[in-house]
């Protein structure tokens, strides 16, 4: 069985939903989100999603429309719908944090590309192929949250 709350391989992350935008009617999505040093998603937007960042473990380093900042255990970062942003984890032993979003779009993209984790740890960590890179940039843009830029390094 594939329940939601079990922990996922999102990528070269490891993921669990706390809250599904299924569970109410406002669609609010509460996700655990453990990860590597060095990892980044590209820049992208949630064209309609604010999207809140609740740091756990480990230091960040966040891009907000343009401008750069660091934050650790403990700091919240919010981000508008709307607004270029994307993160990089710096810490070597990487760092979790919760993810709340204000719709559904987030979590559905979630879903269709996720798998559930053999083991409650990081996946193998691994290059993404270009077919995977295109199917990624349309899922994305799929679910309103297009790739805008490139990953931090």
């Amino acid at each position: 069985m594939n329940n939601t709350r079990d922990w996922h391989w999102f990528l070269n992350t490891l993921v669990r939903i706390h809250v599904s935008g299924d569970d109410g009617s406002d669609r609010i999505s509460y996700i655990e989100h453990i990860v590597r040093q060095g990892e980044s998603p590209p820049l992208h937007i949630h064209e309609r999603e604010d999207e809140i960042f609740h740091l756990l473990e480990g230091e960040f380093k966040f891009r907000l429309r343009g401008d750069e900042f660091t934050c650790g255990p403990g700091e919240v970062v919010f981000i508008p719908k709307g607004a270029p942003h994307t993160f990089l984890s710096l810490s070597p032993a990487g760092g979790r944090f919760f993810s709340a979003t204000t719709g559904e779009d987030f979590e559905r993209f979630m879903r269709g590309l996720w798998r559930i984790a053999e083991r409650a740890e990081l996946p193998t960590p691994g290059a993404p192929t270009p077919e995977a890179i295109e199917a990624l940039g349309k899922a994305a843009a799929a679910h309103h949250m297009p790739v805008v830029g490139p990953p931090l390094n």
